[in-house]
């Protein structure tokens, strides 16, 4: 198989994966806007954004077509609106009303740079830029919220596989033998979600349980 075949199956693979802990997460017992609310959607944009990579990578990239650069950039938009939600996943979870709109702010504005660079340049870095910096900072919540019983250790633990994982593509890894870089990728990011997953269950299920300015 060619490397963008692989990379398509193990996106399929990883699609339908994360679809399924999407279904899992959207629970009737908790706010749509809620950190676990909030979070569920971030699965399911994963889901999403997995899903048009299948199709880009297995069907249209590099043959020319001119749906091409627009459905690649569709993907990348879908990405980038994940990561807001994820963003805002944390901030619901771990913040007061200030801190909420601050990060309200800080993260529009920030998805609306990501927004203007994929659509303007193939750049995948500014993602995996703009993904890291939200990981990085769920993951010093969660680990500061580990004492005051918000944090999650599983939480941490998918967050740092995920980093580790999204690491392989600006070093230029040549992935495993036989996957490629991004089949590499895709592969590696399943247990990832998985612990991401589990840390999301303990999240927060209702909105009235945010904290006060």
């Amino acid at each position: 198989m060619t490397d963008l075949a692989l990379s398509a199956s193990t996106n399929a693979i990883l699609a339908v994966f994360i679809a399924f802990l999407a279904g899992l997460s959207f629970r009737s017992n908790q706010d749509r806007t809620s950190a676990a609310g909030l979070f569920a959607i971030y699965l399911l944009l994963g889901a999403l954004a997995n899903l048009l990579g299948t199709v880009h990578h297995g069907f249209i990239e590099g043959t020319g077509h001119v749906a091409d650069v627009p459905l690649r950039s569709a993907t990348r938009v879908v990405v980038a609106l994940g990561v807001f939600s994820f963003l805002m996943s944390t901030a619901r979870q771990f913040m007061s009303t200030l801190g909420l709109w601050i990060s309200l702010g800080i993260g529009l504005a920030g998805l609306a740079f990501t927004i203007w660079m994929v659509a303007t340049a193939d750049n995948f870095l500014v993602l995996v830029a703009a993904n890291a910096a939200v990981m990085l900072l769920t993951l010093a919540l969660h680990l500061w919220g580990l004492r005051q019983g918000t944090g999650s250790w599983m939480m941490c633990v998918g967050i740092v596989l995920a980093i580790a994982a999204s690491l392989l593509i600006p070093f230029d890894s040549q992935g495993i033998a036989g996957l490629g870089l991004y089949g590499t990728f895709h592969v590696a990011l399943i247990p990832a979600v998985l612990f991401q997953y589990l840390g999301g269950r303990v999240l927060k299920r209702r909105d009235a349980e945010l904290k006060p300015i």
